[in-house]
């Protein structure tokens, strides 16, 4: 019982440290809905729907392990640094075993139409001694290089609030509304 308290802080840790610059919202809530499927384990469809107005459905992913599913958090990240991107949503799954696992989904929002244009999905793995993590790191935000979308992995020092350095991992480019993959392996020392 220890060990998995242990876990959830430490993963609420890292939910707050890569969440330094992206925000809790209001504009947006994941809509679950379980279907039967004839299987021994029903399927859960998740829908990520902006609110206000007129409800809309922006995007549907099926939650991968119901028995080990917790919870699932969504944060925007306002104006990014990407030229006709109005702003990032991210949604984050959260599994819950001898080890949490998060897979973190990013979405860009466009200035004109606001569709959404969906990033490659990012997992990580936390346990007991867990001192890395891998995000995407956005212009406007520390390490972030401008028409590129970083994707990182920080090592952090004994505690998860000191950087011991950060890895890039790959650089996605923003150009004409589109995103194109540069492979990489600079790394950013802190």
């Amino acid at each position: 019982m220890k060990k998995i308290i242990v876990f959830f802080i430490l993963i609420l840790g890292f939910q707050f440290m890569k969440a330094q610059s992206f925000q809790n919202t209001g504009k947006y809530a994941a809509v679950t809905e379980i279907k039967e499927n004839g299987s021994e384990q029903p399927t859960c469809i998740v829908n990520l729907t902006r609110l206000g107005g007129i409800s809309e459905d922006l995007a549907t992913f099926t939650i991968n392990d119901i028995e080990l599913f917790e919870d699932i958090f969504i944060t925007t990240l306002e104006n990014p640094g990407l030229e006709g991107i109005s702003e990032v949503i991210k949604m984050e799954v959260e599994y819950l075993a001898c080890c949490a696992q998060v897979e973190s989904y990013y979405f860009l929002v466009t200035d004109d139409s606001n569709t959404i244009i969906p990033l490659p999905q990012l997992t990580n793995v936390y346990c007991e001694n867990a001192d890395t993590d891998t995000q995407y790191t956005f212009p406007n935000q520390e390490y972030g290089i401008k028409g590129n979308i970083l994707e990182t992995e920080t090592l952090y020092k004994e505690t998860s609030e000191i950087i011991k350095y950060v890895n890039l991992k790959q650089s996605l480019t923003w150009n004409d509304n589109k995103v194109g993959t540069i492979r990489n392996t600079a790394i950013t020392s802190n």
